[in-house]
C-alpha cells in the first residue's frame, strides 16, 4: 500500500495493531540514514474506502541496504484502528472481489 512518512513516499508491506513494516529507507548523500531510528514521524495513507489515516509512529528498525524499515504506533485513533483492522482481515480484497 502506498503511503508517506513525513511526506516521503514509502510502501507499507505489512501492518498490525502495534506497528508496520515498510519499504523506502535509504542512505542520504551525507551518509545519514532515512528514516532515523528511534525518531517519531507522521505516517499517512488512504485505504480502499478513501479514508485518510494520519498516525504518529516511532521508527523501530531500519535497514538501508534492503530499503526496509519498521515502526510502532504511538497512538491509534478510532478511525486508524478500524482501517488497520479492515486491512488485517483483508476486507479490501473481499470488497474488490465483489
Amino acid at each position: 500500500m502506498d503511503a508517506t512518512l513525513d511526506d516521503q513516499d514509502i510502501r507499507i508491506l505489512d501492518i498490525g495493531l502495534s506497528g508496520f513494516g515498510a519499504d523506502g529507507a535509504f542512505e542520504r548523500h551525507d551518509k545519514t540514514i532515512w528514516p532515523e531510528l528511534d525518531r517519531s514521524a507522521e505516517l499517512r495513507f488512504t485505504d480502499y474506502k478513501d479514508r485518510e489515516v494520519l498516525m504518529l509512529v516511532e521508527i523501530a528498525s531500519v535497514d538501508p541496504e534492503t530499503g526496509r524499515f519498521g515502526g510502532s504506533f504511538i497512538e491509534i485513533s478510532g478511525l486508524a484502528f478500524d482501517v488497520i483492522q479492515d486491512l488485517m482481515l483483508h476486507r479490501d480484497l473481499r470488497a474488490a472481489a465483489q
